[in-house]
């Protein structure tokens, strides 16, 4: 609980003492003359604080990734002594993170695909006001785990509000998105401290910290001229993060588990016979008594889950060809961005109109297509599974994905 507390006993000196060589037209400049702590700013001391700690933790310079870089401000504002390496990942990296502020090299990158990064190389990953524009925060999230090394820290922030209101956010800005009132790369994604303790638990990452930073920012007003304005700002973060404007959250990456250091004991599986009958028992029991109650319900997840699986897969323009020959579910068939087709000749004619398309399709329909002239331009994006019927989400000339003969020749 105390380590939400270690803004307090870092260093905090005038934000213009920690930038060198910046020029007096950027940016940064500007924002560094109006104030002595630009609370806007603090996003970038707080990480370059921390970098400093874990440098003098491990005793030596550490080697940095820092995903979504744009003009390189966080180098700045890191001691120099506490980074040997700074690789810069961004989807449209500025020339300033190397000319000015001097990383050692830049790659661009699609933040919802796997990181052009190799696995378990990087002491530490920080991503600033990254994660709010992300559509599957969780997957970036897994390939953030994938690269840091054993025992390394990831240092994320983004704004945030209380888990109700960030959930009810949310669906407000998916929603926009997927009318088109929002442009990928906008704000879609709310970060609670729980939904960023969560999403890190599920890739391996211990939450080591999840505060917020300030209360409120009052950009341009005197008060940005205080050292007592920024940490009483900081103790309310601490005490209560969900309720500012901005949370941020160290996690450490999970020792890799040995599976072979430790063999079970002969012994281990014996208690487990008297609950798998019981549970056996139980099982059988319900299935005697509701049959064909439990037949009529696995028809209804479904279509529920079918429509689910689109929504997800919507990026706000994406058009869905549907084949399911006569038995097309009615919600998925209402859809707006949903056209149905019968039959191979229909998706053909289908695709030729909509060049770009997703195709949802049965497994069963696979083999024919492969058969086709046009089958070379799929590929594989996804499949779902459930009530006896098992889809697939195809992706027509795209870059993305498995190409459809690959996949069923390895099936």
């Amino acid at each position: 609980m105390f380590a939400r507390f270690a803004f307090l006993k870092w260093p905090l000196r005038s934000l213009k003492s920690h930038v060198q060589g910046v020029p007096e037209t950027s940016e940064l400049a500007d924002h560094l003359s109006k104030a002595n702590y630009s609370v806007r700013l603090l996003r970038y001391w707080w990480a370059g604080q921390a970098l400093a700690q874990e440098a003098r933790r491990l005793g030596r310079p550490l080697r940095v990734v820092d995903l979504g870089c744009e003009r390189g401000w966080l180098k700045h504002f890191t001691p120099p002594e506490a980074v040997a390496h700074w690789t810069g990942v961004d989807w449209n990296p500025r020339a300033e993170a190397r000319a000015v502020a001097g990383y050692d090299e830049l790659i661009h990158a699609n933040f919802d695909a796997a990181l052009p990064l190799p696995a378990h190389t990087a002491d530490a990953l920080v991503s600033l006001h990254v994660f709010e524009h992300l559509p599957r925060p969780g997957a970036t999230l897994a390939e953030v785990s994938r690269v840091l090394k054993p025992g390394g820290i990831f240092l994320g922030g983004a704004p945030t509000m209380p888990g109700m209101l960030a959930r009810w956010r949310e669906r407000y800005l998916r929603g926009k998105l997927r009318r088109g009132e929002v442009a990928p790369g906008g704000h879609i994604t709310c970060l609670s401290p729980g939904r960023w303790r969560t999403l890190a638990s599920e890739v391996g990452l211990e939450t080591e910290f999840a505060v917020g930073s300030h209360a409120v920012r009052m950009t341009g007003s005197w008060l940005e001229n205080f050292r007592l304005w920024v940490r009483l700002n900081q103790l309310w973060g601490a005490l209560f993060p969900s309720l500012g404007s901005e949370c941020y959250l160290r996690a450490r990456r999970e020792p890799t588990w040995d599976f072979e250091a430790q063999p079970l004991p002969v012994g281990d599986g014996r208690p487990r016979l008297l609950w798998a009958t019981a549970a056996c028992a139980a099982l059988a029991l319900l299935v005697g008594l509701g049959l064909s109650g439990a037949r009529a319900l696995a028809e209804s997840p479904s279509e529920a889950s079918i429509d689910r699986w689109l929504s997800a897969h919507q990026q706000g323009g994406d058009h869905f060809i549907v084949v399911l020959d006569d038995d097309i579910p009615a919600r998925i068939a209402k859809r707006p961005d949903v056209t149905t087709v019968a039959g191979l000749d229909g998706l053909a004619a289908e695709l030729r109109r909509n060049n770009g398309a997703h195709v949802v399709i049965e497994r069963s329909h696979l083999p024919d297509i492969k058969k086709t002239d046009w089958a070379d331009q799929l590929t594989v994006d996804s499949r779902l599974a459930g009530a006896g019927r098992d889809f697939y989400l195809l992706r027509f000339k795209s870059t993305l994905g498995t190409s459809l003969r690959h996949y069923l020749n390895g099936r």
